[in-house]
This record gives C-alpha cells, sequence and structure tokens, in this order.
C-alpha cells in the first residue's frame, strides 16, 4: 500500500483512517500498516462516523462519492482491512534479524 499510486478516492479513506488512528504510518519506512494489537473499536467506529459525516456535510466529498456515504464506507473497510498488520519493511527485518540469531547461536552451539 504504500509504494502504490492512489487515486483521490483512496487518499480520501487512508486520511480518515490515519486521522483516526486505525492505520498508522511507520515513522522509519513510512509505510501504512493496522495495528491490530493497539487498535480497538472506537477507532474504528470514530473512522466510519468521520466518513458518513463527511459524505453528508462537505460537498466536495459528497460529490466525490455520489453523495453514498456507502461507498465510501466500503472503501475505508477494503483500505483498513487491505492494510498489513505491522509495517513489512520492520517485519522483514526482524525476521532477517531473527534468522542470523538462530544461525549464530548454532555456530556457538557446534564450536
Amino acid at each position: 500500500m504504500g509504494a502504490m499510486t492512489v487515486g483521490k478516492k483512496q487518499e480520501i479513506a487512508i486520511g480518515i483512517a490515519l486521522q483516526t488512528q486505525v492505520l498508522k504510518t511507520c515513522p522509519i519506512h513510512n509505510q501504512l500498516y493496522c495495528d491490530d494489537e493497539y487498535g480497538d473499536d472506537e477507532n474504528m467506529a470514530r473512522a466510519f462516523s468521520v466518513a458518513i459525516d463527511l459524505v453528508r456535510q462537505h460537498e466536495p466529498y459528497a460529490e466525490e462519492f455520489h453523495h453514498n456515504a456507502h461507498e465510501l464506507t466500503d472503501l475505508l473497510s477494503y483500505t483498513i482491512g487491505s492494510a498489513p498488520l505491522h509495517c513489512p519493511d520492520c517485519a522483514s527485518q526482524q525476521q532477517q534479524y531473527a534468522v542470523n540469531e538462530a544461525v549464530g547461536e548454532r555456530v556457538s552451539a557446534g564450536a
């Protein structure tokens, strides 16, 4: 998600998810992720509430989503659901560190 080009609708959905802290951005790799470990239903409910409010009360958003709040909430659900649970770059670095450490333990034990 982090490197792909997104359209205006997707930008709006990502903005709502970030604003309500459902999605987070890795401070190191600038990748989006959904930190399910610390996420809560309150943030998710707030995200959907913000989305509905935007379509109902703010003309630029209403026009973008054809005055249909479901179009935005569906996109928001998809955006959140497709985000990884952790920063993919951090996860791969942690996995590599674990492999290197395991190999190092085997080498030490064999010596």
